[in-house]
């Protein structure tokens, strides 16, 4: 039985995978993704009820069986959240919004026109008053 022994050129290729591999985190990436699930990972990266809030967002879904999109407002500079529930060929709900990180001070929201149907912190679910 022959035995192959190490080459220059094999140590440099396990070398750089040695260093690939651990610069990448690989085994750390692993770890993560295999502990928890894809919708936990989304709220860890996108927040519950701060940054994009996929969280409130993704809960207010769930919750109320929404059949047509809805207007969400973040009302901090992050990229809309309405892709995270968006329906195709749906029209969007006229009385009701989203509304993340509300800030009374600074807000082009007058939270006084609509109702609180759901709140947590500085997150709401509102509908339009009459």
């Amino acid at each position: 039985m022959k035995i192959k022994t190490l080459t220059k050129e094999n140590l440099i290729y396990l070398l750089l995978l040695i260093f690939l591999t651990v610069h990448f985190k690989f085994f750390e990436n692993i770890y993560i993704i295999s502990r928890e699930t894809h919708e936990e990972r989304l709220i860890i990266n996108y927040g519950y009820c701060e940054k994009n809030s996929y969280g409130f967002v993704k809960y207010i879904d769930k919750k109320y069986k929404l059949k047509n999109n809805i207007k969400v407002l973040n009302d901090e500079i992050y990229p809309s959240s309405q892709a995270f529930i968006y329906k195709p060929k749906r029209d969007y709900l006229q009385d009701k919004i989203i509304l993340l990180n509300y800030n009374d001070q600074n807000s082009n929201i007058l939270i006084n026109d609509y109702s609180v149907i759901e709140k947590f912190k500085n997150c709401y679910y509102l509908k339009k008053n009459d």
